[in-house]
């Protein structure tokens, strides 16, 4: 495509979202008690809010320059020695054999995992990383703080590139989730669906309606 009909796209798209930005507060009616629940009310006040998610053409992974760094130190092995113990590109001989996988609970070991984007790479996509210059999506795709854990291979495959309100994990993990989903959505400044939105709230059994500002 040539240069200025990508941007003429981009643009077209870039405003189709910006009307569809819901202006939202949450109006909490009843929440369980505790620290977490409290922090996603405050997540779900603030991260922006869309109507339906978009299909945005033109979506590969290699957009996003995934797992940077050289072969035997790369974001993947990062990632593996933050969770699992060691250096900063390697497993520790002492390093724990499992740890509990953050999406399910169950002990799995680091030979058993694939490393997730908790909000994946081609949803980011289309709801707005289609814009983004390539250093920006390279910074997503390799967030080793916010956006990136391991979980079971089969977990991972199982949520694909699923959005909250077509995966979530089991329901003792599903807030953990959404609150960690809406920590990226709000850092990199990405919005959810309104499917979304109500999908993370009755995970952590937050009562709450949207309302207009």
């Amino acid at each position: 495509m040539r240069p200025f009909l990508f941007a003429i796209l981009a643009a077209a798209l870039t405003a189709a979202f910006v009307s569809s930005f819901a202006l939202t507060r949450v109006l909490v009616t009843s929440s369980p008690a505790g620290s977490e629940t409290e922090a996603v009310v405050k997540q779900l006040r603030t991260v922006r809010v869309v109507a339906d998610r978009p299909t945005v053409t033109g979506y590969k992974r290699e957009r996003f320059d995934v797992w940077t760094g050289s072969a035997d130190c790369n974001t993947r092995h990062k990632v593996l020695a933050a969770w699992f113990g060691g250096s900063a590109c390697s497993l520790d001989d002492g390093s724990p054999r499992e740890i509990p996988d953050p999406y399910t609970g169950d002990p799995v070991g680091a030979h058993e995992v694939d490393i997730d984007h908790i909000y994946p790479l081609a949803a980011a996509w289309d709801f707005g990383a289609y814009a983004w210059d390539s250093e920006r999506r390279r910074q997503f795709g390799n967030d080793i703080e916010t956006n990136l854990v391991p979980t079971r291979s089969a977990v991972n495959r199982d949520k694909g590139d699923a959005s909250p309100a077509e995966w979530l994990p089991e329901d003792a993990k599903a807030c953990d989730y959404s609150h960690r989903y809406l920590a990226v959505a709000i850092k990199w400044d990405l919005p959810v669906s309104s499917a979304d939105w109500k999908a993370m709230a009755a995970a952590c059994g937050i009562r709450a309606r949207k309302g207009t500002k």
